[in-house]
């Protein structure tokens, strides 16, 4: 009773601390040791339950309550391209038991490409460590004539415009693939935006579209049953899941490399100690071999940032290259 009541007062306090401008810095590193107590940590996804960034939060959440001896929650609130989440995680307290699923890709495309957002996507949401790297499989209708990716590429220099792609949306990690993959090979194509990947998929069964850079779990029973064909991988190596499929190296486009990166963020003012306890659980859950075994079977595989600064270095500089893409592309910012 009296540690819970001491707890209580802490945490109280550092909020008030936090809430007058009080330095981080200056913030005692007891209140880390004592985090997170009796409360539990929520783990925001901004997506649907049942995807690949629910399964990545669910995944750590299990391990990461096995080792801390405390109860972690995830909780999904998707809507507004991840603004809604972001939103919610921001303003939330910056103690460290509310966390946010980010990918760098998707957080740093809303912020290139909203002029005005209800918070600072920089200033108002910490890095804590990134967690997850996953290529792209680059898929094209079977009635496309390119059996390769420098076919593709012909292809697509010889037709400019008539390549569709499709992606879950506008900004969405899927609209980056093909907008990079566009600039490195000096191609034009045409962007294609859907709700979702997996509606994208449909029209890129049924001809509707003619290409897609997706995460290989959508396409995957459509490549082995041949409705789709698979042309490379944009990772460094080849996947267990597509074998026979060469990586983009091999394909003889080493210049194409892309991978979406998810990881987890805190409030901003978050102090340091607890960003540094976090990050420092997290990594140990990823280094666990059936956690890493439960990734690769999907075609993720952990990367985890060396420190919180380390992933705030990676966040900001990758804020700068969607922004030169996003503007590259002629899209405007709303």
């Amino acid at each position: 009773m009296l540690r819970s009541f001491r707890r209580s007062l802490v945490t109280g306090l550092l909020r008030a601390l936090v809430a007058i401008g009080v330095p981080l810095a200056l913030l005692p590193a007891a209140h880390a040791q004592d985090f997170p107590g009796d409360r539990p940590i929520r783990i925001v996804v901004p997506y649907t339950a049942g995807g690949s960034s629910d399964f990545i939060a669910r995944t750590v959440a299990t391990k990461l309550a096995e080792n801390m001896k405390a109860s972690v929650i995830v909780e999904n609130r998707p809507g507004g391209n991840t603004v809604i989440a972001a939103d919610h995680v921001a303003k939330s307290a910056p103690d460290g038991h509310v966390l946010m699923l980010i990918g760098e890709f998707t957080h740093s495309s809303v912020a290139a490409l909203n002029k005005q957002l209800p918070f600072d996507p920089v200033e108002d949401l910490a890095p804590v460590t990134n967690a997850i790297e996953s290529p792209l499989v680059v898929v094209v209708n079977p009635a496309v004539p390119a059996k390769t990716l420098q076919e593709l590429v012909a292809y697509a220099k010889a037709h400019p415009g008539e390549v569709r792609y499709g992606s879950a949306g506008i900004g969405n990690t899927l609209h980056l693939g093909g907008e990079v993959f566009a600039s490195t090979t000096g191609t034009k194509l045409t962007h294609v935006p859907y709700k979702g990947a997996s509606q994208a998929v449909v029209d890129l069964v049924g001809g509707q579209i003619q290409a897609m850079f997706d995460l290989p779990q959508t396409p995957l029973p459509h490549i082995q049953a041949g409705r789709l064909r698979a042309l490379a991988v944009t990772g460094a190596s080849r996947l267990a899941m597509l074998p026979d499929v060469p990586t983009t190296a091999e394909a003889g486009v080493p210049a194409y490399r892309f991978a979406t990166r998810v990881g987890f963020a805190a409030p901003g003012r978050t102090p340091p100690p607890i960003l540094e306890r976090l990050h420092a659980e997290i990594v140990k859950v990823l280094a666990q071999p059936e956690v890493k075994e439960a990734f690769a079977q999907r075609a993720m595989f952990v990367a985890p940032s060396e420190s919180p600064a380390a992933f705030r270095k990676s966040m900001l500089a990758e804020m700068q290259r969607v922004k030169k893409l996003i503007r590259d592309a002629g899209i405007e910012p709303q």
